[in-house]
């Protein structure tokens, strides 16, 4: 069978370059896109590179910021050791000061409970001995009370622990002596050990020979 073309010659023409020219544009899109897309991603990582940058920035000022506060942990933690062996020095320079001066103050307060006039007695705060008298009459001291009724013959203390021992006329007179030592702010815990009736050696007369313990405190 004899077949007969009716396009026109140009038409056929044109259809032959048409897929030719059609590959060539959408080459050059292609080429487009990925460019645009690759610009994409380096804005994206510049952008993402600058925020690294300011953290690892932060983070080195941060570290520099904790050596820093370690450095003056370090230096605080040496002061408060200086500190504290100063104080320790310090007490220790107030324990031997009383050791030293706390004797004669015991002494000098034992003198002063043994005297007579207006100035002895025991040292208490007048406040607080007012109080006592108010709360009980006899919890004070005979201010009348004349000391020379009795005297001690042995004093001894060793870390701050005292024992004396004496004679008074009377058992009385042992007595107010015990009540002195006991209001006294510098004695504490007097205890009457033993009394003993006696004759006094020197003097022939009877008295009552007494032992006692106490802590002296300063």
């Amino acid at each position: 069978m004899i077949r007969i073309n009716l396009v026109p010659q140009n038409k056929r023409a044109a259809r032959a370059a048409a897929p030719a020219g059609g590959g060539q544009i959408w080459a050059a899109v292609y080429f487009f896109g990925t460019l645009v897309f690759m610009g994409i991603l380096a804005v994206v990582y510049f952008a993402k590179d600058g925020e690294l940058s300011e953290q690892l920035q932060a983070n080195q000022q941060l570290s520099a910021t904790i050596e820093e506060i370690r450095s003056r942990s370090a230096r605080l933690e040496e002061v408060q050791a200086q500190l504290s062996a100063s104080q320790q020095l310090e007490e220790v320079v107030a324990e031997l000061n009383r050791a030293r001066t706390g004797p004669t103050r015991a002494l000098m307060e034992l003198g002063r409970i043994l005297s007579i006039g207006d100035n002895a007695g025991p040292t208490i705060d007048p406040a607080a001995l007012e109080e006592l008298r108010r709360t009980n009459p006899l919890a004070g001291y005979n201010r009348s009370w004349d000391a020379r009724r009795l005297w001690i013959t042995s004093f001894t203390e060793e870390s701050r622990q005292c024992r004396m021992i004496g004679m008074g006329r009377t058992n009385e007179d042992v007595a107010e002596f015990l009540r002195r030592l006991s209001l006294s702010e510098l004695f504490e815990n007097v205890t009457l050990q033993r009394t003993e009736a006696k004759e006094d050696p020197d003097s022939e007369l009877p008295v009552i020979a007494f032992e006692l313990t106490c802590q002296v405190s300063y």
